[in-house]
């Protein structure tokens, strides 16, 4: 069947359902044997853009429109409803990528973007491992995942703060969403933006301390489980958020106050059978402990460690910590240290942030975590302030080479 026969029969429905009739199409014709060619490519695209996304008309020219509210949410269903069905993982993922894969509008990825925080609400495996793959292959630091990122951030760890036992179950449902979830989260806060530092939403952190804290395999996810892609796509390689993690523990102390949060939170009623008298209600409040930002990023600092730990290779190369973005530390602190007006040993702050960037470099290169030129980064970590522990490894892993 010629791709204007295909046309023509989706023509046939009314939206949403031919949106839905175009999804199987699309399926049929990236699916068979063998890899698509470009002119199959091309049609496919087309069908896309005219019946799923209604960006294009039947001539090909551009829609001014577009979807309308209403049948932006009916896609969204469409699209949940196909991809929960029983289709294989790479039949999920390559129709996954042909609708979001490529340098699209701000439509398809508003779309996206609802499509991943509907599927974060539902604890929705099936749409979250595709996100993640999506995240991967477009690349978890490019404006794209980034924007997405930061919706979900504002549904669910700003705008809605109470779904936290839920969010902490992603870590095993959706590991590999939530490992390249990581790594967009930790390009999107503890950066210099025009002089000051963003700092991460304490909700977002608590969350991703109790991810990582509770499951030291957790950041190699994405590398330990390589997505199922369509014949001829190329995988990119995935970046694991323990560089990042490594930079936000660091930097902490530079930015956090010491500071102890206590609540009150009142247990349910108890009955205490007292003899020879009736059963009476006692109420007791109990005391909880909610741990301060600094308490929190002490407790991320011991989940990264166990892993880095846990991400030693036993065979092949290692891929868990590029060398280069440790040795990215560098630059801030030197400008943080020759700003502070402080002897370096004399600045507690200073020296807590050297101390975790010991530990974690320790840990790494113990390990054989770290790839890329170790020889340089030992030498840019050298030019950091004075710090009796950083200096120790520093000169044992320098004569180890």
């Amino acid at each position: 069947m010629s791709f204007s026969d295909i046309k023509h029969a989706i023509r046939k429905y009314e939206f949403p359902q031919s949106a839905r009739e175009a999804l199987v199409r699309v399926e049929q014709m990236l699916t068979g044997r063998g890899a698509p060619t470009a002119k199959q490519l091309d049609g496919v695209m087309d069908i896309i853009a005219e019946f799923i996304f209604c960006e294009s008309d039947r001539r090909g020219g551009r829609r001014g429109s577009g979807l309308n509210p209403l049948q932006e949410l009916q896609l969204i269903d469409v699209i949940c409803d196909y991809l929960s069905g029983s289709i294989s993982e790479t039949t999920k993922n390559t129709i996954f990528l042909s609708l979001f894969g490529g340098q699209e509008s701000q439509r398809r990825l508003k779309i996206l973007s609802i499509l991943a925080s509907m599927a974060v609400s539902a604890s929705s495996t099936p749409m979250l491992l595709a996100v993640g793959v999506w995240l991967q292959q477009m690349g978890c630091s490019s404006p794209q995942s980034l924007q997405l990122v930061e919706n979900v951030i504002r549904d669910h760890f700003q705008l809605n703060t109470s779904n936290q036992a839920a969010l902490n179950s992603l870590a095993s449902s959706a590991p590999q969403f939530v490992a390249n979830f990581i790594t967009a989260v930790t390009e999107l806060y503890m950066n210099d933006v025009q002089g000051k530092v963003k700092m991460p939403p304490k909700n977002l952190l608590e969350v991703i301390t109790a991810w990582v804290h509770a499951h030291p395999s957790l950041c190699m996810s994405a590398q330990l489980s390589p997505a199922p892609l369509p014949p001829g796509a190329i995988p990119m390689a995935a970046v694991t958020p323990l560089a990042g993690l490594v930079h936000w523990c660091a930097r902490a102390p530079l930015y956090v106050d010491e500071d102890v949060e206590m609540e009150e939170a009142p247990t349910p009623p108890k009955k205490i059978k007292v003899e020879g008298e009736i059963e009476h209600k006692m109420m007791k409040t109990k005391t909880t402990k909610s741990l301060s930002e600094a308490e929190l990023y002490t407790k991320l600092h011991l989940g990264v460690l166990h892993s880095l730990r846990a991400g030693r290779r036993t065979h092949g190369p290692p891929t868990a910590v590029n060398a280069q973005h440790l040795a990215a530390l560098a630059p801030m602190l030197q400008a943080y240290s020759q700003g502070a007006g402080l002897p370096a040993q004399g600045d507690g702050r200073l020296q807590d942030c050297l101390d975790r960037i010991g530990q974690a470099v320790q840990i790494a290169l113990a390990n054989g975590c770290v790839y890329g030129n170790i020889s340089s980064l030992l030498a840019v970590l050298d030019t950091l302030p004075e710090n009796r522990l950083l200096r120790i490894i520093i000169k044992t892993h320098q004569q180890a080479i």
